[in-house]
């Protein structure tokens, strides 16, 4: 019994000093910076699964499905690197991939088990059916959950043409 008491008392330990590492840290600069990000990020989570279209590209087999301008996640990523050299990186890397940076995003995370899994065209072209204002070609990424490479993260056009695959 009385190693019981010990191991949860060493338990409690570290959850409040947890708690209070966690307190200190929220109260520097950085600490804040990192809330920001979070707080920007949940909203634009928000806003991009509820965007038109994702309904129909969760119909078409996607398990989430997201739609943003690309200025807007790349603003998010900026706010996450260390220095400006790598955020003069990143940005000469999307410049040089077709300006990505100007172009409407398109995320699908498929399933990791799914037998009728929809090829990229078939993505792109149920985007461009269920919104008819998308502009005429955008960045699609469709990635299985689990895997480490994207299935697809390629230029398409509205009726699921592939246009481009730039570098990244």
């Amino acid at each position: 019994m009385t190693a019981l008491y010990a191991l949860l008392a060493v338990g409690l330990f570290v959850v409040v000093a947890g708690g209070i590492a966690s307190w200190l840290f929220l109260q520097t600069d950085q600490g804040q910076k990192v809330m920001e990000v979070v707080k920007q990020s949940a909203e634009w989570i928000t806003e991009a699964s509820q965007a038109p279209g994702t309904a129909e590209l969760r119909s078409a087999g996607c398990e989430m499905a997201l739609v943003s301008e690309m200025s807007r996640a790349v603003d998010l990523l900026m706010a996450l690197v260390p220095d400006e050299e790598q955020e003069r990186e990143l940005l000469e890397q999307m410049e040089s991939a077709g300006n990505l940076r100007e172009r409407l995003l398109v995320i699908c995370t498929l399933p990791r088990n799914s037998p009728d899994e929809p090829d990229c065209g078939g993505l792109a072209r149920t985007y461009g059916e269920a919104v008819p204002t998308a502009p005429e070609s955008f960045f699609l990424v469709a990635i299985r959950q689990g895997d480490e490479s994207p299935r697809c993260q390629s230029i398409y056009s509205t009726d699921g043409t592939l246009l481009e695959t730039p570098e990244i």
